[in-house]
């Protein structure tokens, strides 16, 4: 007979211990950042056969579908506009919420090439920032660089007059990334998450509804030099220290096939919504 649980895990403490974690050359990353997505955005690939796919998200059609042509939304961490821009055709107006200058230089002009003309740009930290409520506020992804979620939550509640929505990544349970986390750092969570921040709002008396993607886009690298650098910037290490343990993990756990490394991780994405006060 199992021993019943007594210790309920602190979740709002391990999401800020997550988030405060040392990160590698924080202040690089944040420029390679920026010119990642803007290569993107320039890019021959971001056609608008890759907008229509970036669309067919099932959880941006999930917000898409509430919106009335009226209504109203704040995006928090705009980035390039991937949700402001199709948000601001269904809704009267989109207020598009950044920190980085040059993203919301993209966001004009990404929303000019598509004729779009009711996105308001407004440069600032979510923190800090004071802005008017707005019918709907949405944070996607963008939520990982704020120690305190539960505050971050009650900020989009009160500049809401009818719901929150929050998209954050979902690892894999059995993923290459938590396995080693939890060797080297004591902690299977490698960085914040939604099964962290889902549970850090329930903590706080926040109860979301949950759409979660059917699917999870696994990564992939060419070389095992490319993952053993991709499982690094994940864990966030410096030096060599531990390359060789990871190197081997490697090896053990990607599936080689057509000329690239197949990891279990992937990529996929849950939103969850609840309505201010409820």
């Amino acid at each position: 007979m199992r021993e019943a649980c007594t210790k309920e895990t602190d979740w709002i403490g391990l999401w800020r211990e997550l988030v405060e974690r040392p990160k590698m050359e924080s202040a690089q990353g944040e420029k390679e950042l920026v010119a990642r997505w803007g290569k993107r955005a320039r890019s021959a690939g971001y056609t608008a056969e890759q907008r229509r796919r970036d669309r067919d998200d099932p959880l941006m059609q999930f917000v898409l579908g509430r919106l009335q042509p009226d209504d109203t939304v704040l995006d928090v961490g705009a980035g390039i506009g991937r949700w402001s821009i199709p948000m601001a055709i269904s809704a009267r107006k989109v207020t598009a919420l950044d920190a980085v200058p040059r993203m919301l230089e993209i966001v004009r002009e990404n929303a000019a090439a598509e004729g779009v003309r009711n996105i308001e740009t407004v440069l600032g930290d979510w923190a800090t920032v004071e802005l008017e409520p707005h019918d709907y506020v949405l944070s996607s992804h963008a939520v990982y660089t704020s120690p305190d979620i539960v505050a971050y939550a009650r900020k989009m509640e009160r500049l809401a007059h009818k719901a929150c929505y929050m998209v954050m990544r979902v690892p894999r349970y059995d993923g290459v990334i938590g396995g080693l986390s939890q060797r080297i750092h004591g902690c299977w969570h490698d960085s914040p998450n939604f099964i962290v921040g889902y549970n850090a709002l329930l903590q706080a008396g926040i109860y979301p509804h949950v759409v979660m993607e059917e699917s999870g886009r696994h990564w992939h690298n060419d070389t095992l030099e490319e993952a053993l650098a991709r499982a690094k910037r994940h864990l966030h290490l410096q030096g060599d220290e531990h390359d060789e343990m990871v190197m081997e993990a490697l090896k053990e756990r990607l599936t080689f096939s057509d000329r690239r490394y197949y990891w279990p991780d992937w990529m996929r994405s849950a939103l969850v919504w609840w309505r201010p006060g409820t």
